[in-house]
C-alpha cells in the first residue's frame, strides 16, 4: 500500500529504531484486535499494511496461515527476519493494498493495525479489502481518528510539506460505514489509551522524526519555519495530558 505519511516508517536514518518504535506503540491495539477476530488454527489470516509484521506474527501463534503485506520493502525485511528469529511459518509480501495480488475470496480474516489508513485511496483500498475477505469472513480494523495526537500530527506534516495528495489516513475512520458497510456488518468504537511517551518540546520532536527534520530543513522562509514550530508546540502540549485514542472497527462479511 502506499504509506506515504506513516510516521517514522519510511525515514532515510534511524530505520530500524523506527520500526522498533511503532512495534512497541501498536503491540497493545494488534493484541485488542486479534483477541476480537478470534483467529483459528488452519483458517487463512491477511494482515494489510503489516510494516514490520505484528499482528502477522501475533496472528501466526494461534495456528492460523497467515500472509501479511506491506509497501515498505525495509518494514517486510525486518518482519520476515522476526518470523526467522522466532521460528514461525508467515508469508510476507512487499505488495500494495489498493492492488491486493490475491485471489478472491481467499481469506477467513482480514485485520489492519494502522495500515491500510495510508493508502492514498481509501475506496480503492477497500475494494481490495472487500474482494480478499471470503463471504461470513471477518474483519478486524485498528484506524487513526483525525483527532487524535497521530491525526493532527499528520495534517501539520501535510499542509507544511504541501503533500496533500491522496487521502488523509484519519479519514478512513470517518468515512468507514462508507466505505465497507455495504460489504460487511460493521461495529465501530472509539477506544483510549494511555499514551506512549513521546516528544514533550520541539527539539525532541526534530530528534525523534525524520518527517519533521526533513520538512523543517526544506522551509527556507523563516517566517514558515516559526509557524510550524509553534504549530507542534501547540499540539505537544495539548495531547500532553490526555490519553491516545484509536477506532477499534469488528465486521462479518456479508453473503452479496
Amino acid at each position: 500500500m502506499n504509506r506515504g505519511s506513516r510516521p517514522g516508517a519510511r525515514t532515510s536514518e534511524g530505520v530500524a529504531w523506527a520500526w522498533e518504535r511503532l512495534e512497541r506503540g501498536n503491540v497493545g491495539s494488534q493484541t485488542t484486535i486479534l483477541e476480537l477476530v478470534d483467529p483459528r488454527a488452519g483458517e487463512s489470516v491477511l494482515d494489510i499494511g503489516t510494516g514490520s509484521g505484528g499482528s502477522a506474527l501475533l496472528a501466526t501463534r494461534t495456528g492460523a496461515r497467515v500472509t501479511g503485506i506491506d509497501i515498505a520493502e525495509d518494514g517486510i525485511e525486518r518482519a520476515r527476519a522476526r518470523a526467522a528469529e522466532d521460528g514461525l511459518d508467515v508469508r510476507f509480501d512487499v505488495g500494495d493494498a489498493q492492488s491486493l495480488p490475491y485471489a478472491d475470496a481467499e481469506f477467513d480474516v482480514v485485520v489492519s493495525t494502522f495500515g491500510i489508513i495510508f493508502a492514498s485511496d481509501h475506496r480503492r483500498a477497500a475494494r481490495e479489502l472487500v474482494r480478499a475477505c471470503r463471504p461470513d469472513g471477518r474483519l478486524g480494523l485498528a484506524l487513526m481518528p483525525m483527532h487524535s495526537r497521530a491525526g493532527e500530527w499528520t495534517s501539520i506534516l501535510r499542509e507544511f510539506g504541501d503533500d496533500e495528495d491522496g487521502d488523509h489516513p484519519g479519514a478512513f475512520a470517518d468515512h468507514v460505514e462508507d466505505l465497507l458497510g455495504d460489504a460487511f456488518e460493521l461495529e465501530a468504537r472509539l477506544r483510549e489509551v494511555p499514551a506512549e511517551p513521546g516528544a514533550s518540546s520541539w527539539d525532541e520532536a526534530l530528534e525523534q522524526s525524520g518527517q519533521l527534520r526533513t520538512l523543517a530543513a526544506k522551509l527556507d522562509d523563516p517566517d514558515q519555519l516559526a509557524e510550524l514550530r509553534t504549530r507542534v508546540e501547540t499540539l505537544l502540549a495539548y495531547w500532553a495530558n490526555r490519553p491516545a485514542s484509536y477506532v477499534v472497527v469488528v465486521g462479518r462479511r456479508t453473503a452479496g
